[in-house]
């Protein structure tokens, strides 16, 4: 129970990394709030995590608006007395081509960190600390596949995610508040699941075409208990640090 007392916000918790990570943060003992559009999903992690036992519950969030994480990281105060933990996880399929494309990638995956980073720390200071840990990608470390210009927001958000946690883990580490981000490989994910098809389940994919060494996809679960790890005190010297867990694609 390293989280035992602590009051987490996950944006995006409702499926995939962010519920794993929603998930293992209870396990150890953090209240949670799931914050999300996917209202069901987020109904369905909430009885999850109080069936096993831990606190939960939800707020149907915008993670593009503003305001709406704004509401987000309040409603988080007012459930649970504060907020210690926050995890930037949402994310989607199909976010549209073109120009239109590269400004939703944008929205969605870096000004969505950024909203909810400026709410949530002011709310950490008044705590003395806290830990903030953005899902980011390997595509933020490297550059990521595009077939042109306009099709690169993706991997430029992702490179903006890891640059806006060096820079806030900079600014606030007198203030005890870490921020780290995570950068996942090829995981089992609604994200991925076009990569999945076939009669092996996508596995030739990982083993032939991307040449992972491991040789399998990763499991959400195992994006979980690292964010869970980064929230802990046991990472208390750990920020401003992209963590890749890939499977050792990005060793090769």
């Amino acid at each position: 129970m390293k989280l035992k007392g602590k009051c987490a916000l996950i944006i995006g918790g409702s499926a995939g990394l962010g519920r794993a990570s929603a998930e293992a943060c209870a396990a150890e003992g953090a209240s949670v709030m799931i914050a999300d559009i996917n209202d069901a999903g987020g109904a369905d992690a909430v009885a999850a995590i109080e069936a096993a036992g831990g606190k939960a519950g939800f707020i149907h969030t915008d993670g593009t608006d503003d305001g709406a994480v704004k509401a987000a990281v309040d409603a988080t105060v007012a459930a649970f007395g504060g907020l210690d933990i926050l995890i930037n996880s949402i994310g989607e399929t199909g976010g549209g081509r073109g120009d239109a494309g590269w400004h939703r990638a944008i929205d969605m995956f870096l000004k969505s960190s950024y909203y909810a980073c400026k709410h949530a720390i002011a709310e950490m200071e008044k705590r003395g600390g806290g830990s903030v840990i953005n899902v980011a990608s390997i595509a933020g470390v490297t550059g990521s596949v595009a077939s042109d210009v306009v099709s690169s927001g993706y991997g430029v958000a992702k490179h903006g995610v890891i640059g806006l946690t060096r820079t806030l883990a900079l600014a606030y580490a007198a203030k005890n508040i870490r921020v780290n981000a995570i950068c996942p490989g090829y995981f089992k994910t609604d994200m991925t699941a076009r990569l999945q098809g076939g009669e092996d389940g996508g596995l030739s994919h990982i083993t032939e075409n991307l040449r992972v060494p491991m040789g399998r996809w990763g499991e959400p679960r195992e994006i979980g208990t690292v964010a869970a790890f980064l929230a802990s005190d046991d990472a208390s010297f750990i920020t401003g640090q992209p963590i890749i867990v890939d499977g050792g694609y990005m060793a090769r």
